[in-house]
């Protein structure tokens, strides 16, 4: 049986039944790869005997449990229990590390692993089997516990949460409380972003004004962003415990000791966490640089034309800095990783630099892109030589890496990222932007849930080299701890489960059903999570050759919603069809469907252009190339009848910075009626309309003659999201080749999804 049916039986039953276990239903998240239930219950009270078949594994487990029930039971219990009994048990058979057994029977609770990992996660999904109430104030001296046999392991080892505290600060307590959470969805790696151009977080002893000065600012252009946003949401509002006045300004900001640090480091090792330490370099490093402006090439902080000023890989004295702050970076944080960015460095100093010239000339370096990788590299030598390995965002490729460092794949945008990393041969760990960012209160869990380890074009015999995944938290406009909860929750849940569980038991609509009882966990534990599902439909195409038609499905974040859906644009009510399974369309239609509640239709509706046309599956010649950061279906993508959505990253739009210059090949002379191609607008990004798009008809791919020319009618001031369909007549004309050219004028981004031809 499928893990989703039994969860969602086990709830059923549970909340039906008339016993205390009516509060206990079965939801754990992240999904274990097996799990049965039974009916009954083990009774958890004082009297509950603990037994210790551990052979010493696993003392820091047996405390956390302790903790764990005196928080639920109102006390501990002992190996003097008279009463039922709980046993951790170690296996050296079972295995991988991490692994472990869960075994709820009426008169015992079995909990095995083969390692103190192992034996920790059985713990948190033991937690998960009480009631959610429990986390918070309440405890009970008689907790039912569902009776259930799981065996369970992790599927990726890198299964991380990231946490800008430069940008804004975020309070010693705050991390511990991180961790927890962390750890209760069995999350293992806590990447802390402790550097950047606004703050330095971290003390270090050798260099004092580090904190005593670059810790604090005055309020900034993304404070400002944050103050005008407050007006509306007071999660927006600064933090009064984050600010300072001096000499009659305020300040913001605040840093860690390292013995805080240190407390923080192991109290996540208890939890089995790693923390890993980021020190940004050698860009967004203008804290450092405004109270040592010696480690800069000019001498001073400033900006470049993006990007801050870096340090100066000519000077000496920087190198002798950044040793001495990894040093201590190293002296507190124990994690085999260092983080060191490598990202987005602004170059135009270091062109201009005698000190980078005479290097470049002593060690025979071509240009400023082989000057970074000089100066990443000998700070990864330098790293190593203390037993470390390093870590990199994805930009530093750029320049050209060793294939030992571990690479941050996070430019979603950029063209083949992930290919260029598997080529180069390094380890790499996912943070897409997109979805991986969390950055926004309204981002959707879904693409969360289903984000594919790799694309179709990846390597799979490289597949090795992806440790796992993590999401982003950047903190530019996040000024409060209230804001960091509502960005996170639940949207960690999600990715919990895609890093933890097996893909047999990813299930989404299971996990819609489990994740309402975390939420009320969430609540317990007093995370200010933020849950507004939204009614959006999430549209699925699959194009049928064979019957000449397309079949539509369609998903939400909603747990079995009412849908309603209509052929031809207009709005459905409740005598449309109802969604129940896919439903196929022969010909064209404009599709419009909408979650219903109460009878109602609910915003936003829906909509999707759907055409089984007389191109589909034609090939294409392209002329010019689409932009490598915006592939979509790469040549096939003109003619796959896929259509776009609102958002030109989704995978069916393509990008174009030239012209799109196509021509398809119908594959026999035969006679077409009509042409259209709908062009997105969106001025923000630069994605603007063609001037104009041209079609032209030929029999034999040589001689065309051209039939349409359409004209742009939109200007570029508009700024809102727009789409335009460029649509003609072709007469009914014989012809096997058609040739559609539209003119980038307006030298933006083009974007289209499908040339449509009948």
């Amino acid at each position: 049986m499928k893990y989703s049916s039994i969860i969602m039986l086990a709830v059923l039953f549970w909340t039906a039944c008339s016993s205390p276990v009516a509060n206990t239903p079965v939801s754990i998240i992240p999904a274990p790869a097996k799990m049965e239930v039974l009916n009954g219950s083990f009774t958890l009270n004082p009297s509950t005997k603990l037994v210790l078949k551990d052979e010493g594994n696993f003392s820091n487990e047996v405390e956390f449990l302790q903790i764990t029930l005196e928080h639920a039971l109102g006390s501990q219990i002992s190996e003097e229990g008279n009463g039922s009994e709980l046993e951790l048990i170690f296996d050296s058979q079972i295995q991988p590390a991490g692994a472990y057994q869960l075994d709820v029977s009426s008169d015992k609770v079995a909990l095995k692993a083969g390692d103190p990992t192992g034996m920790f996660y059985a713990i948190e999904t033991l937690r998960q089997l009480l009631p959610a109430d429990l986390e918070g104030d309440q405890t009970s001296t008689e907790i039912f516990i569902p009776t259930v046999k799981i065996e369970d392991q992790p599927t990726l080892g890198w299964r991380g949460m990231h946490l800008d505290v430069s940008r804004h600060f975020f309070s010693i307590e705050y991390l511990h409380r991180y961790v927890d959470l962390l750890a209760l969805y069995k999350m293992n790696k806590f990447h802390l972003h402790l550097t950047d151009d606004q703050g330095w977080r971290i003390e270090i002893k050798n260099y004092p004004e580090l904190t005593e000065k670059s810790a604090w600012r005055t309020f900034n252009n993304q404070d400002s962003v944050c103050m005008e946003k407050a007006v509306e949401d007071p999660r927006f509002n600064f933090e009064q415990k984050h600010l300072r006045e001096v000499d009659g300004q305020t300040q913001y900001g605040g840093f860690y000791t390292q013995e805080e640090l240190r407390e923080l480091v192991a109290y996540a090792q208890s939890r089995h966490i790693e923390i890993i330490p980021e020190i940004d370099m050698p860009g967004h490093m203008m804290a450092a640089i405004q109270v040592y402006p010696e480690l800069a090439c000019t001498n001073s902080a400033g900006w470049g034309k993006v990007f801050s000023t870096p340090l100066c890989p000519g000077k000496e004295g920087v190198y002798t800095f950044v040793e001495n702050v990894l040093t201590e970076v190293m002296d507190i944080f124990p994690s085999k990783y260092v983080h060191i960015g490598a990202d987005e460095v602004e170059k135009s100093t270091w062109e201009n630099s005698q000190e980078c010239k005479n290097l470049m000339a002593a060690e025979g370096i071509e240009d400023v892109e082989e000057l970074q990788t000089y100066f990443v590299e000998r700070v990864t030598d330098f790293l190593k030589s203390k037993g470390k390995e390093v870590i990199v965002w994805d930009d530093a490729l750029n320049s050209g890496i060793d294939s030992t460092l571990h690479v941050m794949y996070w430019r979603s945008w950029a063209a083949a990222v992930p290919e260029k990393i598997a080529a180069n041969g390094n380890p790499m760990i996912l943070v897409p932007g997109n979805p991986l960012y969390f950055s926004r209160l309204d981002a959707k869990m879904y693409p969360i849930y289903h984000m594919p380890l790799y694309g179709p074009k990846f390597p799979v015999e490289k597949a090795n080299l992806i440790q796992g995944m993590q999401a982003a938290l950047w903190s530019e406009t996040v000024p409060s701890e209230t804001l960091a909860d509502a960005i996170i929750f639940p949207k960690m849940l999600a990715l919990a489960e895609r890093a933890w569980s097996t893909p047999e038991v990813h299930d989404w609509e299971s996990f819609k059903v489990r994740l309402q009882t975390h939420l009320k966990r969430l609540d317990a534990l007093g995370v200010k999570y933020s849950y507004e599902v939204t009614k959006e439909l999430i549209p699925f195409m699959n194009v049928d050759t064979e019957k000449e038609q397309i079949g539509i499905m369609l998903d939400s974040e909603l747990s079995n919603p009412e849908i309603h859906y209509t052929l031809d644009g207009s709005v459905p009510t409740m005598e449309s069809p109802k969604y129940e399974d896919e439903f196929f369309v022969q010909g064209s239609a404009l599709v419009t469907a909408a979650v219903f509640e109460d009878g109602k239709a609910l915003e936003p509706f829906m909509t999707r252009q759907v055409d089984y046309h007389k191109a589909i599956g034609k090939a294409v010649t392209y002329h010019k190339p689409w932009n490598g950061a915006y592939p979509a279906g790469d040549a096939g993508t003109m003619t796959d009848g896929l259509r776009g959505g609102d958002a030109h990253h989704d995978g069916k739009w393509q990008g174009f910075t030239n012209d799109l210059d196509v021509t398809i090949d119908m594959g026999e002379e035969q006679e077409v009626n009509s042409f259209s191609a709908t062009f997105m607008q969106l001025s923000g990004p630069g994605i603007l309309m063609p001037g104009a798009v041209e079609v032209s008809l030929s029999l034999d791919g040589e001689n065309f003659h051209q039939v349409l020319s359409i004209e742009n009618d939109i200007p570029k001031e508009k700024k809102e999201l727009l789409f335009k369909e460029f649509a003609g007549s072709l007469a009914g004309e014989k012809a096997r080749f058609i040739h559609v050219k539209a003119i980038n004028s307006q030298r933006a981004f083009i974007f289209t999804d499908e040339i449509v031809i009948n």
